[in-house]
């Protein structure tokens, strides 16, 4: 569904670089999701965090633009929490991800037009 700008050599050099900044994101993602109900998004994402740990990083960039991070409903992206300031801080880390992955040269295509969503959500807070 979505493609992404695979860095040079597909080595993925800069997602490495910035391993420790996505893992610190990712954590405090599936932390949201998981105090907000969200059980299926956490697993996703813990699932993430372990292909990052095992250096699997081409099955990790494929997962990470896939459907069920930036798809339809019941996607990452696309849940609701219900207490307000828990669901800022959701929107804040998605959009920390989504500069990461465009700073690792990993963002997928459609992911762009999400990212403004979450800018002009936190612009009306």
């Amino acid at each position: 569904m979505f493609g992404f700008k695979k860095n040079k050599g597909d080595n993925f050099v800069l997602v490495l670089e910035e391993r420790t900044n996505l893992l610190l994101v990712l954590t405090a993602l599936m932390k949201l999701l998981k105090s907000s109900g969200n059980n299926a998004q956490s697993d996703f994402i813990y699932n993430l965090i372990e292909l990052l740990n095992q250096n699997n990083i081409s099955h990790f960039v494929k997962l990470i633009n896939g459907v069920d991070m930036w798809g339809g409903a019941g996607a990452v992206w696309e849940i609701y929490i219900e207490d307000k300031n828990e669901g800022k801080e959701f929107e804040k880390k998605m959009l920390s991800l989504i500069n990461l992955m465009e700073k690792a040269q990993i963002i997928g295509k459609g992911i762009k037009s999400i990212k403004k969503i979450f800018e002009d959500n936190l612009k009306t807070e």
